[in-house]
């Protein structure tokens, strides 16, 4: 029987890896000017509109602990011109723009551009902030962010038994907030599309989108009378790094609308925490529009009649500057997830901090007689990172009254380019592997092909020995409006099927010609552990790690030890 192995001749670079994440703590500052276009489309309906309002918001000046934003060359064009528009001021002191169409028969177009500058100083920062907070000492501008909403439900029983078991050891405000995001982020999974976005839905579910994150996150520390609030606004795609040892860590996210929050100490202000990836400041992709309570306080909204049309929202932002000088002062252990953060200095004396109560008596220990032996896997099996919104279109639907924009969007790395890219997962027995899939969406090519290689692991990154896929052609994969299952097999036979012994193996993209497709990824370590994402722009090195797991599925069959 003939098996399709190869061996990569070229010198493998590899270097000794943490088996865990970690609190990156930087330090060093970001200058960023950006050019960025925002095209909001309401769709009218054949027999048209009698009258549509439209309600949004703007990039804002902005000057805060780390974080400058400016604003220049802000323009607002309509096509057609609105019968009125104005500003509305909220009482979180946000400001939207009210446009309003009567008589409609064509399209409404919103178009907006503008430059903005982002400037983020890192450096260190102190606190004395207890923990809990006294409340009669917040301010009354800031205890309005103490309240309860519908989507922020800080006085749920399971929310505030939660957040008092997180916190019940911590003397300052920093620990107890560090808590409660560690916690968020290694416990709550990214998800799209979803139902709900409230915080005790968020809770019982355990998944969500960027929204989910900041209401949880915001009703845990409420609970604790810490004030939290949302911020919405919109999230660049260009890909940063940040050093970590042996490589970098690349930080990507979706282009489109995006939710964060802000914290409040009482001798810091309001300092910016982005739930899924950085405490104590937000990165250089992160653009500030509105505050509020919940995501109803920061979203565009809109109202028609007779009927709500189809709304959709395209970004574009072009770098004019984008000049990073982060250095990693220093890493501390945990959460399972990486996560990036300022530096605070405590300077709340140590006598503040309660004992922590011994640990429980170690296990006793098991005879051998009475130590259980693990069953082999057996049988046919399926495994990966299987959700994703498959054939979804990310334009942003409404409801019956009135239509709301949500932060759903894409999240994708193009994986066609300069990079090559490969995703991690394990094999518990010997597995006969029928075939790997992908959640990729074709949007250009017709001469190339793709394959993957299947590749043993050496060190925490691809190794050099493995099996590689049949060919799939692109002009035979049609075209589709979202992402779909692309699955590469490796034999025409099941006899000729490659078996994979137990342990770690990477899968790695590869391509021909003028393939064009994008690779669907979940931000976090929703599969695997930290790490187990990788790119490399030269070479085999390897050394970027990447924020998310790809969205993958292996199919084949454990099959008894001598059975191959």
């Amino acid at each position: 029987m003939m098996k399709k192995t190869f061996v990569i001749f070229l010198l493998l670079l590899t270097m000794p890896l943490c088996s865990y994440a970690s609190t990156l703590v930087l330090e060093g500052r970001t200058a960023n000017e950006v050019e960025v276009t925002q095209e909001r489309v309401f769709s009218t309906p054949s027999e048209g509109l009698r009258k549509l309002v439209f309600r949004f918001a703007s990039p804002a000046e902005w000057k805060g602990l780390t974080l400058t934003q400016s604003l220049t060359k802000h323009t607002v064009d309509y096509t057609p011109k609105p019968d009125s528009v104005a500003a509305d001021k909220d009482a979180y002191g946000n400001t939207f723009t009210v446009a309003t169409w009567t008589n409609l028969k064509q399209d409404a177009v919103v178009r907006e551009r503008f430059t903005v500058a982002l400037d983020i100083t890192l450096k260190e920062m102190k606190s004395n902030a207890p923990f809990p907070l006294k409340v009669s000492e917040i301010p009354a501008d800031v205890s309005v962010y103490l309240k309860p909403t519908e989507q922020v439900q800080s006085e749920d029983a399971d929310i505030k038994k939660l957040a008092a078991s997180l916190t019940k050891d911590k003397a300052t405000e920093q620990a107890a907030v560090m808590a409660v995001l560690d916690w968020v982020v290694d416990n709550i999974k990214y998800k799209t599309p979803i139902p709900d976005y409230s915080a005790a839905w968020t809770l019982q579910t355990r998944h969500g989108n960027c929204q989910n994150y900041a209401h949880l996150s915001i009703a845990l520390l409420r609970s604790l009378g810490v004030p939290a609030r949302i911020v919405g606004g919109l999230a660049l795609g260009k890909t940063w790094k940040v050093p970590i040892e042996g490589g970098t860590l690349q930080q990507s996210i979706g282009q489109g609308g995006h939710a964060w929050m802000e914290v409040w100490y009482p001798d810091l202000g309001w300092v910016p925490f982005d739930a899924q990836q950085s405490h104590l400041f937000v990165g250089p992709r992160h653009v500030k529009q509105t505050v509020g309570l919940d995501s109803t306080d920061v979203n565009d909204s809109w109202r028609a009649a007779p009927v709500l049309p189809p709304f959709k929202e395209d970004i574009s932002a072009e770098y004019i500057k984008d000049d990073i000088e982060l250095a990693l002062k220093k890493e501390l252990l945990g959460p399972s997830s990486y996560i990036m953060t300022g530096n605070v200095e405590i300077t709340a004396p140590v006598a503040t901090e309660p004992l922590k109560p011994a640990p429980p008596p170690p296990e006793p220990v098991k005879k051998p007689e009475e130590t259980a032996r693990p069953v082999a896997p057996s049988g046919p099996v399926e495994f990966g990172n299987l959700d994703f919104p498959a054939l979804m279109d990310f334009s942003v639907k409404s409801g019956s009254n009135v239509g709301r924009k949500t932060f759903d969007k894409e999240t994708a790395e193009y994986v066609t380019g300069d990079a090559t890219f490969a995703q991690a997962f394990t094999v518990e027995g010997d597995l006969r592997l029928d075939a790997v899939s992908l959640a990729m969406h074709k949007f250009g090519g017709r001469l190339g092909s793709l394959w993957i290689d299947v590749v043993k692991d050496e060190g925490g990154r691809p190794g050099a020995e493995g099996t590689r896929s049949m060919p799939l052609f692109l002009d035979a994969v049609k075209y589709y409006p979202g992402y779909k299952w692309f699955d590469f097999r490796f034999a025409a036979s099941a006899e000729d099927q490659p078996v994979l012994k137990p342990g770690k193996y990477w899968i790695i993209l590869r391509r021909s010609k003028d393939a064009i497709v994008n690779w669907y990824y979940t931000p976090g370590n929703q599969y695997g552990g930290a790490g187990d994402a990788r790119s490399t722009a030269t070479g085999i090195d390897w050394s970027n790690v990447l924020n998310y797991d790809f969205n993958f599925k292996v199919k084949g069959a454990y099959i008894k030890s001598g059975g191959a």
